[in-house]
């Protein structure tokens, strides 16, 4: 058992706080320290997050699985991104799925004998977005594949974070927990805003089980993660803009086109008819020699209306530069960096995305007024 490598997994729907929580727990296995690596699951073209955490943790190995979902279409190549990590000999493996993930397919796998004399799971961690939790519930009541994916997000965790508490009110945030509790109640919660929860209970059990391997002699019990109680709100703590460097494959020089149109779907369970979820991506090219003016971009992903669940990516913009963007709920944070992209591009998850419209409507961004 001391030869297998330790893992967490962080699962959570689109726009919850994921990489967020990763950042922090990546920093803290820092100061301890500890070696860590990073499995970064895409549904877009591009690894947006990895490149934030390889430019801010250069340090930091991080793997990218890309253009789908390590729960379905990504699922054959886990392994071999797992292995390669494991190559690199790190004392830790955090694992981040996409929002439409279904962490129990990912844990099945885990569970496989390819990885199974190689890995552990330590935690498997569940984000979820207090403003947001009970509008997703209710809007894909009818899509029982991503209903499944929600709820499967919840069973499988041992502690779950009720993220964003800052922009929902005590009684929203009341009735989320209660809603979470009919799905798990056992896992630790936390209530907290910007992901800013108790890291050292997280580590504990790897730090318990990298000493024990050290001093067999020593057998100490790994600490049980302790929660706050469900209506505590931590101190927030604004992120800062990041400093990001994409790939040189990453820069391309193609006419507008959709780049990819990723649908995740997968069957649950063979005995059950197929309900295949109705979320895609779609990434988008900054083609023209015509500027891509805020204003206006802002303007276009609202007006995708509520098919849009999240947009992200690199925008090179005629006053501020390169930016990235991201957009969830209806909330878009711009982040500087002072990395020159010549080419920016953006990545749009939603669900039944109208390609023509978004093509068109693209197209509008760069025509001159």
């Amino acid at each position: 058992m001391m030869n297998k490598v330790p893992v967490i997994l962080i699962s959570g729907f689109l726009g919850s706080g994921k990489t967020t929580l990763l950042l922090r727990l990546l920093a803290h296995t820092r100061q301890i320290p500890l070696r860590a690596a990073v499995l970064m699951n895409e549904m877009g073209e591009y690894d947006v997050d990895g490149a934030i955490i390889s430019e801010e943790m250069p340090d930091v190995t991080v793997e990218g699985l890309l253009e789908g979902c390590i729960c379905c279409s990504k699922k054959s190549e886990l392994a071999g991104a797992l292995h390669t990590l494991l190559s690199q000999e790190p004392d830790l493996i955090f694992m981040e799925t996409t929002g439409v993930a279904n962490p129990e397919q990912v844990l099945e796998e885990l569970r496989s004998p390819l990885l199974a004399n190689r890995l552990y799971l330590v935690h498997s961690i569940s984000v979820v977005d207090a403003e947001l939790f009970h509008e997703y519930n209710s809007r894909f009541t009818a899509d029982k594949e991503l209903v499944r994916t929600l709820h499967g997000q919840l069973r499988t965790a041992d502690f779950i974070v009720v993220n964003k508490t800052d922009a929902a009110s005590s009684r929203e945030v009341k009735k989320v927990v209660k809603s979470i509790r009919k799905h798990n109640d056992t896992a630790k919660l936390q209530t907290t805003a910007y992901s800013q929860v108790d890291l050292e209970p997280l580590l504990e059990p790897v730090l318990a089980r990298l000493s024990v391997a050290a001093n067999p002699e020593q057998v100490p019990q790994p600490a049980p993660v302790q929660a706050q109680p469900a209506d505590a709100v931590a101190t927030s703590i604004p992120t800062t803009g990041k400093e990001i460097r994409r790939p040189a494959s990453m820069f391309r020089s193609t006419a507008f086109k959709v780049i990819s149109a990723h649908s995740h779907s997968y069957s649950y369970d063979p005995n059950q008819p197929d309900s295949f979820s109705r979320l895609e991506s779609v990434t988008l090219h900054q083609y023209s020699s015509q500027p891509l003016e805020k204003q206006r971009l802002e303007n276009f992903l609202t007006g995708l209306g509520s098919s849009l669940l999240r947009a992200k990516g690199y925008c090179v913009l005629p006053q501020e530069g390169t930016m990235l963007l991201q957009f969830s709920g209806n909330h878009f944070e711009w982040q500087s960096t002072a990395l020159p992209v010549s080419q920016g591009y953006v990545t749009l998850i939603g669900e039944q995305l109208d390609k023509t419209f978004i093509a068109d409507q693209w197209e509008q961004c760069f025509v001159s007024l």
